[in-house]
């Protein structure tokens, strides 16, 4: 493969992304293989009918085993969120959206959403058990199909909401996709704090709650740090292959088209015995803005795709994957100067902040610095078809996780 100049190769960088530039809001979802389907996606809403000027909703949902959760909650669930907030402000008044309330709807809706899924799959076929070859084919490629679908992938959801006056920040997470808080101290650094902790079998809480609520015979529950030996995540909206009796698996959901790997369906027959392993049970925290006014804070939402590439261990440090805390690397990123000593035990290529201008996209920067930095190589072979659709067991395959990275100045 020819090396092209740095400057082309970003050129190729940001014509493989989706990326949006809205006020001070910055976007990019990427996926640049191209036999693989981006399920990411991104909501950015202005609420204008809640209390006072226009709430802003952000959010980064990282579908798996298909688009279908992803897109059906990236589409209903914000609605849902400020239909309810609009509900109690007509019945009481503005101010009864305290920051306790705000916070405890924001987990209760995504729960209650959650469970609507479900709910349909069982008004559908209360009893998979029964069901012959022929009708459950019949089920799901019926009128009735994209219900069993959206059940059966899974997103994870990390939501940002603001008030219109931007004295308050509420932040809901369910899954591993990351909300982080960077800010410039005293001295002049930038430092960065991850607001909700990630939902996956490599959280050590996350891994003895799941492992505590099954018998200790089930020896499969948290394999490998996966849910039943195949799903990484440990809270998700969909995923009901996880949460309802393995018969749903068997007879429904997997007849479905899937882009999940083997070991997760495997694992969600063979080793589901007492469901359910997953829950959309969401974590949410509140911030006083007034407390980091000063100090010029801007907040990130992105998927897990950019641990992975942070990480190297699906990318160029397939032998010796990075453990530095993403969050500060991402925040440290955003920052005029550059930690060089940092840089250099996260990669082994220069970083530039700044690099796509003063009227640049800094969520494409962003991912343009993690993904290869000035290193033109190393940036276009993770653009390269030849690389990216390589056998799993070929030393110089890359994979690339789609990643989705939201920017925002809370200015």
């Amino acid at each position: 493969m020819e090396c092209p100049s740095l400057e082309r190769a970003r050129t190729a960088l940001k014509e493989a992304c989706i990326a949006t530039r809205s006020g001070h809001i910055h976007t990019v979802t990427f996926q640049p293989a191209p036999n693989r389907e981006n399920e990411d996606r991104i909501v950015i809403q202005e609420w204008d009918d809640i209390a006072g000027p226009p709430w802003l909703f952000l959010a980064v949902l990282d579908g798996h085993n298909g688009k279908a959760a992803a897109e059906y909650t990236a589409q209903h669930l914000p609605d849902q969120i400020r239909a309810g907030l609009r509900s109690k402000v007509s019945r009481a008044a503005p101010q009864a959206l305290d920051a306790e309330y705000v916070r405890k709807h924001l987990v209760h809706r995504i729960k209650k959403f959650d469970e609507t899924l479900g709910a349909a799959v069982k008004e559908l076929c209360p009893d998979p058990s029964v069901l012959t070859d022929a009708e459950a084919h019949a089920l799901i490629s019926g009128p009735n199909a994209a219900v069993f679908q959206r059940a059966y992938s899974g997103t994870t959801i990390t939501a940002a909401l603001i008030d219109g006056d931007k004295k308050n920040l509420w932040i809901v997470g369910l899954g591993d996709s990351s909300a982080v808080l960077s800010s410039v101290s005293r001295d002049g650094h930038r430092s960065s704090e991850r607001l909700i902790k990630l939902h996956n079998g490599r959280t050590p809480t996350e891994y003895a709650r799941i492992t505590l609520s099954h018998p200790s015979s089930e020896e499969n529950v948290m394999k490998d740090n996966r849910v039943l030996g195949g799903l990484s995540p440990t809270r998700a909206i969909g995923d009901f292959d996880f949460k309802f009796s393995a018969d749903y698996a068997k007879q429904i959901f997997h007849r479905l088209p899937s882009s999940a790997y083997p070991a997760t369906k495997y694992g969600a027959i063979h080793y589901n015995h007492t469901p359910p392993y997953v829950t959309a049970r969401s974590d949410a925290r509140h911030i006083d803005l007034a407390i980091v006014r000063d100090q010029k804070p801007t907040l990130l939402l992105y998927t897990d795709g950019v641990d992975n590439i942070i990480a190297g261990h699906f990318l160029f440090r397939k032998g010796n994957p990075c453990n530095e805390n993403t969050a500060t690397v991402m925040g440290a990123l955003l920052g005029d100067a550059v930690d060089h000593e940092l840089m250099q035990r996260v990669f082994d290529h220069q970083v530039e902040p700044g690099w796509t201008g003063e009227n640049g996209n800094k969520a494409v920067e962003l991912l343009g610095n993690i993904l290869g930095g000035t290193n033109t190589s190393r940036l276009s072979r993770a653009l390269d078809p030849e690389y990216l659709t390589r056998p799993e067991d070929d030393p110089e395959s890359l994979y690339v996780d789609d990643t989705s990275i939201i920017v925002y100045p809370l200015v």
